[in-house]
């Protein structure tokens, strides 16, 4: 019997000294000397949209508070996927996070019904902001309302095109929900990112943009782009002249972004915590807070097993909504 006992355990004691080797650095940074070097903070679009504005935002009080460098790195393309298989490969070890968002790890998931093992395996670390995506006009479309853009779509199916930040993105979502509860059909121009649909619609050369409102509100500010409408149920503080698509006559619409942060597959608890931990203090940070409501956004917080709730709850949200509504996706 003891002779049996004694082997269990080293075989027990033998796997975990082999889990801590493949670990890493990540094993040895647990007992409490980590970050001890550079952190990539990794955004799955292409820079100047949201993300990277978020991302540089955060990243920068993070590495104020944790005393190393914090590097934003692009890896966009794919609906995310890029940077979700990127994740997937690196080391579980807190050196390596990503900035997620409901359209890379739940809408284009739920589309494909599927729990590919580089999205399902990313450790959620905290979701710390929310905001609604504006439906935006360039001046030279002689619309003043969201029903005008509706209308002249009505006279003229396929005819009104919008940009959007890609097949599948949440700013895709929003347009194809409004174009099956209005029964309109707008024509997409998805865009790799952001700023280059920004840059179009700008220049006139497409009429509409669906996206996040902190891309834009400086355009806004500056009467650059005409606002027509936001997606979420409320009106946004900074904008409060902006009326809600459900007011312009589509109870109960209601489409956010969310962003978070996630961490590479096995990340110890412990760093998990411990970066779950500063991103809450940052986000309750005054200026912070400020700074993300003149872009629209709302600061969120909780902790880890609430955001993983949180995203298994939204992905089988769009995987039904998509189903009934025989929405594309990609």
């Amino acid at each position: 019997m003891l002779r049996t006992l004694s082997r269990r355990r080293f075989i027990r004691d033998l796997a975990i000294l082999i889990a801590g080797a493949r670990a890493g650095p990540a094993f040895a940074q647990v007992t409490g000397d980590y970050p001890a070097r550079p952190i990539h903070f990794i955004i799955p679009n292409t820079v100047g949209g949201t993300s990277d504005i978020l991302a540089r935002l955060i990243g920068a009080r993070l590495s104020e508070s944790m005393g190393q460098p914090v590097i934003v790195e692009s890896r966009a393309g794919a609906a995310g996927r890029i940077a979700l298989d990127y994740m997937a490969k690196a080391a579980p070890d807190g050196y390596t996070i990503l900035l997620g968002n409901n359209g890379t790890n739940a809408i284009v998931p739920g589309a494909q019904a599927v729990d590919a093992a580089d999205d399902s395996a990313l450790v959620p670390v905290i979701k710390f902001a929310s905001l609604a995506i504006v439906i935006a006009a360039t001046p030279r479309l002689e619309v003043k309302s969201l029903s005008d853009a509706i209308e002249r779509a009505r006279r003229k199916p396929d005819s009104l095109a919008y940009a959007s930040s890609g097949i599948g993105s949440t700013s895709h979502m929003a347009a194809a929900l409004l174009s099956q509860r209005a029964g309109i059909k707008l024509l997409q121009i998805p865009y790799a990112g952001t700023a280059s649909a920004v840059k179009d619609v700008l220049a006139g050369e497409v009429p509409l943009i669906f996206t996040h409102l902190a891309t834009v509100a400086t355009l806004i500010r500056a009467g650059q782009l005409r606002p027509l409408a936001v997606t979420g149920l409320h009106r946004t503080a900074a904008f409060p002249d902006i009326p809600t698509v459900a007011e312009s006559g589509f109870p109960g619409f209601d489409v956010v972004t969310w962003h978070g942060v996630l961490a590479s597959p096995g990340t110890p608890r412990e760093i998990v915590l411990r970066l779950n931990g500063e991103l809450a203090r940052i986000v309750a940070m005054e200026d912070v807070r400020a700074q993300l409501a003149n872009m629209g956004m709302e600061p969120l917080s909780g902790s880890p097993e609430e955001f993983a709730a949180d995203i298994k709850a939204d992905r089988q949200h769009w995987a039904t909504v998509i189903r009934n509504a025989g929405l594309p996706s990609r």
